[in-house]
């Protein structure tokens, strides 16, 4: 797992506070989170995952962005800085692209355009943009990862508006069919993530084994304990209960860690 911009949900709540203040950029998305099953996506889909959003200029003059994608939190391995697959030198990780104005991008671009005034956005005031597309490629990695777009004038990613994608890849749509395969004590993934309120996390207890569920926060700190599991079930998560931004749930066998999940606090 890596970090090319670790940005806390804080930092990000507070850009779009500015925003809304300033009346930047408004983002249209319909979803936050993307939930994604390997299975599934590489038979209908190819394997890709693509979402739109609008940016709508309420301003009453006009606006002209680029946009620039940050890594909140990544499976691993991620493919990144890109490199080609190719079949004499497979590369393993996901990958990300988007497209914004009249040019879709190479894998792993961090920006658009700053440069070339023909590929900027020109957003008229009360005008919608619709070039955005971010797509996602699991490439056989499960887990979580967020990505984080702004939109924004040049040189100015604070007088923008950010918005963050959450997509979760499991094995299977049939989360009790995967632990039943595996045979071992396992969790599924945090959903919805982020949380904000209540989430939920379904776990499987392997028959003779005794479990603990351990939330801990980005410095590893331990937040919380679920102890003594020893069957299968789903556990509320109160986000009140838990430190905003990037948390993880762990599930312990004698104290032995043998799978972790990541999920996102915000409030």
């Amino acid at each position: 797992m890596f970090y090319t911009k670790l940005k806390s949900i804080i930092l990000a709540s507070t850009f779009l506070l500015v925003g809304a203040i300033a009346a930047q950029p408004t983002i249209i998305a319909p979803s936050d989170t993307i939930f994604a099953a390997l299975d599934t996506l590489n038979e209908l889909h190819s394997g890709e995952i693509s979402l739109h959003w609008d940016v709508l200029n309420e301003l009453d003059s006009e606006l002209i962005l680029m946009c620039t994608r940050s890594f909140i939190d990544t499976v691993s391995p991620y493919n990144y800085p890109y490199v080609q697959s190719l079949p004499e030198n497979p590369v393993e990780g996901a990958y990300e692209k988007f497209c914004w104005g009249p040019l879709c991008y190479n894998y792993g671009t961090d920006a658009s355009s700053s440069t070339n005034a023909s590929l900027l956005v020109n957003l008229q005031s009360g005008a919608t943009d619709t070039t955005f597309i971010a797509y996602y490629y699991p490439h056989n990695v499960l887990g979580t990862t967020t990505l984080e777009y702004c939109f924004h004038p040049v040189g100015d990613i604070t007088a923008g508006s950010c918005h963050q994608i959450t997509y979760v890849v499991t094995a299977t749509s049939e989360i009790e069919n995967e632990h039943e395969n595996l045979d071992i004590s396992s969790i599924g993934t945090v959903y919805p993530n982020p949380i904000e309120g209540t989430g939920w996390l379904e776990y499987y207890i392997r028959t003779g084994d005794v479990c603990d569920l351990v939330f801990r926060d980005l410095a590893g700190k331990e937040i919380m304990r679920e102890s003594g599991l020893v069957l299968s079930g789903k556990v509320a998560i109160n986000s009140e209960e838990l430190t905003q931004g990037l948390c993880f749930c762990t599930l312990e066998i004698n104290g032995i860690a043998v799978r972790t999940e990541r999920f996102v606090v915000v409030r």
